[in-house]
Parts: C-alpha cells; structure tokens; sequence
C-alpha cells in the first residue's frame, strides 16, 4: 500500500470554514449591538467553545438547536442580556460563515490525489449552504445528523468508512480540533492530520502523524506522498 490514502474525512468548521473567527465575529457584532465591554469576544467565543463542547457530548440534538441554546447559556454565564431573536440568529448564522481563503483550491487540488470526505459537526441543511457559499465540491459529505451524534463519538467515522466501502487503514482523518478529531482518530486506528491553524501546543499528550498549518500547505504534503508513491511504482510522472 502506498502512502497516499484511498479517501481523507475532514472536520469542517475549524479546518475548512473559519469557525472560531466567524464565532468571533458574531459575538463582536453582538457586543457592540448590546454595548458591552470588559471581555473581548475571542473569550467569549472561547467559554462558548467549552459550554458547547459539553452539550453536544449529553445527548444529540440538531445542530441549529445546539447554537440557539449555547448561545443564551453563553449570555448567562457572563450575565449579558439577550434575547429569543438573538439566539435564533446565532443559530442560522453558521451556513454563512466564510471558508479560509486556501480551502477552496487546497481540496481541489487534493482531490486529485485522494477522495476527500467531509466528517462534520453540524446538520444536512447547514452544510450543504457551507459548500454553496464556498464554492467547495467534495467527494462525499457525512454530517452529525447522519451519524446521530457529534465527534468525537465515533459513529460518523464508521458511517464514513461504511459509505465508502474502506477499511480504516485505507484513509487518514483530518481536523483542526484535537480532542474533536485527533483523539477519537488515534483511537480508531486512523493516520491523522492535524491541521493546527491556530498555531496552539497539543493540547494533551496524544500525537497525530502529520501536524500541517493549513490546507495549502497538506495539499502539498499529498501530492509528494503521491509523486513517491508513483515513483516507487516506477511510473512515469508526466
């Protein structure tokens, strides 16, 4: 078996859509609309994060539900006032968030190479907005709704698998968020990506098989696993 894997899943939010800075974004917007100040909205996205993270682990719920409801138990927390029409707006917001500026030709040109499959936190309806917005074709599309529950339960790395006729050593699993989807890849058995955007330290004593900064950078990573690939193979690379 070669280097380069049959298919690749990816986390969306975090690795292909600018989740944290779109989060951000609507919490800036949102603080300036209530006049509040005293924390920045990186915090507040960051305790949101947290808040959210413990939610989806309790039991599944759809994902739009998930944001209306993390959002005034954000408010709560840091005792800002909000109201129903906030909550209902955080909660259609995430189709718009913007992808990084390198996903859309990163997946292209990785596509030549692999399958890649999107592995996503998130509803049907929502995502299929997040590629239209994005202009981002995939291979296939694998999404919490499918799965009946959120990474890192590993339903909808086997639903993947099993969609795409693949044995676990056939792919690799590639995500922005460690305890999302480097831990529960280890687990599995997956060759991981962590694609590390943020520039963070690992964040618990776990490691993935290749830690890249962005998508531009893994694409390029693929296509040498490929050339090698080709070359060990003694095909001619034209």
């Amino acid at each position: 078996m070669g280097q380069v894997p049959k298919a690749i899943t990816f986390d969306t939010f975090g690795t292909i859509i600018d989740w944290e800075g779109e989060i951000a974004k609507f919490f800036e917007e949102f603080m300036q609309k209530k006049g509040i100040t005293g924390v920045s909205p990186k915090e507040v996205q960051q305790t949101w994060e947290e808040i959210q993270f413990d939610y989806i682990m309790e039991k599944y719920r759809p994902y739009k539900q998930v944001l209306h409801d993390t959002l005034g138990m954000t408010c709560k927390h840091f005792g800002f006032n909000f109201e129903e029409e906030d909550a209902v707006a955080f909660a259609e917001s995430m189709g718009k968030w913007k992808a990084f500026e390198d996903s859309r030709e990163a997946i292209k040109e990785m596509r030549k190479y692999t399958k890649v499959v999107l592995l996503t936190n998130t509803d049907n309806d929502i995502i299929a907005e997040s590629m239209k917005n994005a202009g981002i074709e995939v291979d296939d599309i694998v999404t919490a709704e499918m799965a009946g529950c959120y990474k890192p339960y590993t339903d909808g790395f086997d639903l993947s698998r099993e969609r795409l006729g693949l044995t676990i050593d056939e792919m690799m699993h590639a995500g922005f968020g460690f305890k999302y989807d480097v831990v529960p890849g280890n687990k599995l058995g997956y060759r991981t990506i962590w694609v590390n955007r943020q520039g963070i330290p690992r964040p618990v004593d776990d490691k993935e098989d290749i830690m890249c900064g962005d998508l531009r950078t893994l694409a390029l990573i693929l296509k040498g696993m490929y050339l090698e690939d080709m070359e060990a193979e003694g095909k001619t690379i034209k």
